[in-house]
């Protein structure tokens, strides 16, 4: 339930971050920015909403102090979604002959749920990286339980 709690709340955000990088770039163009520094400046906008509308209401991460750790996961998994939708939109539009807005469509959700999956279990997770996660693995219960039970020399020569 919770998982589809979340889901919700960041479809509603990416719905969010639409409107606030669309409505910048018109803002912008109004104004008579040019339209690669407009969308340059509309998409990091619209990024910023996404990153601290799901932090701080999808995925309740409210501690302040690892702002600066989950920003710089963002940014890799906004990096590795801009390159996997490209990729994507490519192998579907040049390779499988779709067209390109059912080939941008397909790409998107494609990138909607990875994303969301990895927002959940790694930008905004509290543990720290590989070797925090490696200690988590080795504290839990059922691996300590194993470690006691385990038998010695002593037990093995028998």
């Amino acid at each position: 339930m919770k998982t589809i709690k979340q889901f919700s709340k960041y479809g509603g955000v990416a719905v969010g971050s639409a409107v606030t990088d669309y409505l910048t770039f018109s803002v912008l163009l109004f104004f008579g920015t040019g339209i690669l520094p407009a969308q340059m400046v509309s998409r990091i906008v619209g990024g910023l909403f996404s990153f601290f509308m799901n932090k701080y209401w999808s995925f309740n991460t409210n501690s302040f102090g690892s702002v600066i750790r989950e920003g710089r996961r963002f940014l890799v998994l906004y990096a590795f979604s801009y390159v996997l939708a490209v990729s994507i939109f490519f192998a579907l539009s040049e390779h499988a002959g779709l067209g390109p807005y059912p080939a941008k469509i397909i790409a998107d959700v494609i990138c909607f749920m990875v994303n969301f999956v990895v927002m959940r279990l790694y930008v905004f997770k509290d543990v720290r990286g590989l070797r925090d996660r490696l200690r988590l693995c080795s504290s839990r219960p059922k691996w300590r339980a194993l470690r006691r039970n385990k038998p010695g020399k002593a037990a093995l020569r028998k």
